[in-house]
């Protein structure tokens, strides 16, 4: 049997990432501003990275408690959390349900021109997510968060001009609004522009410039770049070739219930590929990738699986090229 490759992500995903907060909202609101805010705002940080590495557990953790006494930017972002399957099993009744409840308060928020509250008013907008789906109101409130240099806007709206959502596709206004977010370190931007530059579109191919994107990204521990920085190194891609470095990467994602890195982890421990070959630790990945409908892990799990035994064949042991 061939051996095994591993995917590299692919598209870019409308989604509230890791980057900084505007000036207005970065120092924590008085008491009595909003119900849950100083939690909200502890969640915010290890959310986007906000002097501290991303901890998505401890956010989810804080936006619950938020949640509980009525905070509704936390139900929002609890919402798309489920919604994306982001640190949790993705749940859309669960996300529907948080965010009907979530949007009213959302957008009187968006309304007092709190730039946190009208990217998430946006993204909801844009995914149809507690409210109808509209492009043209999704481009607006995108538009509003990002006039106020909100990075996280920025590159939500260069994934709009990107994927042509609400507008026709333009790559090179894609590019111009992810590098304006890159340059103010929002480690989603650096990853989506990593992808640009990794396939060639609306830049140049530059593989090397890819790969110095990813690593800034996967700094601030964002999980699509740790996956396409590991997939670099598995196959010796503008960085030297060095399996370790891709499993600890793809696990550093994993660990983040990153679909698309635990079915690569799974790939590396069936090929035995920077880590011991162990194909209960494969299965273990490949079947936690596929509860999430990565089609690459489903078949990968069948292969594997086949005739209620783990063994179907000759796989490759220890070459990993």
């Amino acid at each position: 049997m061939s051996y095994n490759l591993s995917p590299i992500v692919i598209s870019s995903l409308l989604i509230l990432g890791s980057t900084g907060l505007p000036p207005k909202v970065q120092a924590a609101p008085p008491d009595g501003f909003a119900p849950g805010a100083n939690l909200f705002q502890q969640g915010w940080k290890y959310d986007q990275g906000l002097g501290t590495p991303i901890n998505i557990p401890e956010a989810f953790r804080l936006y619950q408690q938020a949640a509980a006494v009525g905070n509704s930017l936390a139900k929002g972002r609890l919402a798309r959390f489920y919604f994306s399957g982001n640190g949790v099993q993705t749940d859309e009744g669960q996300a529907a349900r948080l965010a009907r409840d979530a949007f009213p308060g959302v957008l009187q928020s968006a309304e007092q021109n709190d730039a946190v509250a009208q990217i998430m008013v946006g993204t909801m907008y844009a995914d149809g997510l507690g409210v109808a789906r509209d492009p043209t109101e999704a481009l607006r409130w995108l538009r509003k968060a990002a006039d106020q240099n909100l990075p996280l806007a920025q590159a939500n709206l260069g994934v709009v001009y990107e994927n042509g959502e609400g507008v026709p596709a333009d790559l090179s206004e894609a590019v111009k609004w992810f590098r304006a977010a890159a340059a103010q370190n929002s480690a989603m931007a650096q990853a989506y522009l990593g992808d640009l530059y990794y396939h060639g579109r609306g830049v140049r191919r530059d593989e090397f410039e890819a790969a110095r994107l990813y690593r800034l990204s996967a700094a601030q521990n964002f999980a699509h770049a740790e996956t396409n920085l590991g997939y670099l190194y598995e196959h010796g891609c503008a960085v030297r070739w060095d399996p370790c470095e891709a499993a600890r990467l793809y696990r550093l994602a994993a660990d983040q219930n990153f679909a698309v890195a635990q079915a690569n982890l799974g790939t590396m421990y069936e090929n035995g590929c920077g880590v011991p070959r162990d194909l209960n630790e494969a299965v273990k990945w490949y079947q936690r990738a596929a509860a999430q409908g990565d089609a690459n892990a489903i078949e990968d799990l069948r292969v594997l699986t086949c005739l209620n035994r783990y063994y179907c064949g000759p796989r490759v042991t220890s070459w990993c090229r």
